[in-house]
């Protein structure tokens, strides 16, 4: 999963949303590239503009789109919790890692970095990418 070339697609928005059919597109066209794995909703992908229910949908078309290629999926996001949740809702799509960026508007000593992997390592069944 976690070798070879990966794509990391921009999120498309039309009128301030995500534009889902051209983004269905858009995984298609990546999975029929031959690449080795997608990672959608990294940092590419504008995960920190989207709400959950749109990140949930934009994660299950990936997962459809993508056939027999690996996905991976960001999940940062301002709070722990709210981490945790993107994480059980990419798990629940099938993915089969996650990326996490911590993402923070006031900087996080050590410890709390590592607070979080920790609570995200011990929840996940998928690999977590730094």
């Amino acid at each position: 999963m976690l070798s070879g070339l990966h794509a990391f697609p921009l999120t498309p928005f039309v009128d301030d949303a995500p534009d889902e059919l051209s983004f269905g597109r858009l995984i298609t066209q990546l999975a029929q590239a031959d690449v080795d794995g997608i990672t959608v909703l990294g940092s590419t992908g504008s995960y920190a503009y989207l709400d959950r229910d749109q990140r949930r949908r934009l994660i299950r078309t990936a997962v459809e789109r993508c056939g027999t290629v690996p996905v991976a999926v960001g999940i940062g996001a301002l709070s722990t919790s709210a981490v945790l949740e993107h994480l059980a809702d990419a798990q629940e799509a099938g993915v089969q890692a996650v990326l996490l960026a911590p993402l923070t508007y006031q900087p996080l000593n050590d410890e709390e970095v590592f607070d979080l992997f920790a609570a995200v390592c011990s929840s996940s069944d998928v690999p977590v990418v730094v």
